[in-house]
């Protein structure tokens, strides 16, 4: 597991930093066009899960003094080629990035 600022990450995969300015970073995480499954937990819209196929990098977008992140679905490794973005809070969690053989799982633990 890495911290950074006050983002925990357990991940199964190599990451790097694309961007640092101030306290804003920018990782990226190459999942190799693996099916990313997106486990939403209890909510009022979703039962489950949201799966997002052949996805070839994420890459987190935070600052480092906060508790909020953006994430960004890449169909490629140019950094205009997002398809999805959404945000998470990760406050006292553990956001968990896991290689599941072909599919790769993203969720948040308490």
């Amino acid at each position: 597991m890495i911290k950074i600022g006050n983002l925990n990450l357990d991940i199964d995969f190599d990451y790097r930093v694309i961007r640092e300015e101030d306290d804003d970073l920018d990782l990226f995480i190459d999942i190799n066009y693996r099916s990313l499954d997106i486990d939403v937990g209890e909510n009022q819209l979703f039962d489950s899960r949201i799966q997002f196929p052949f996805v070839r990098a994420i890459i987190l977008r935070l600052n480092k003094m906060g508790n909020l992140m953006t994430v960004h679905l890449m169909r490629d490794i140019d950094l205009f080629s997002a398809f999805a973005n959404f945000e998470v809070d990760y406050t006292d969690s553990i956001i968990n990035i896991k290689n599941e053989h072909e599919k790769v799982c993203m969720f948040k633990k308490k």
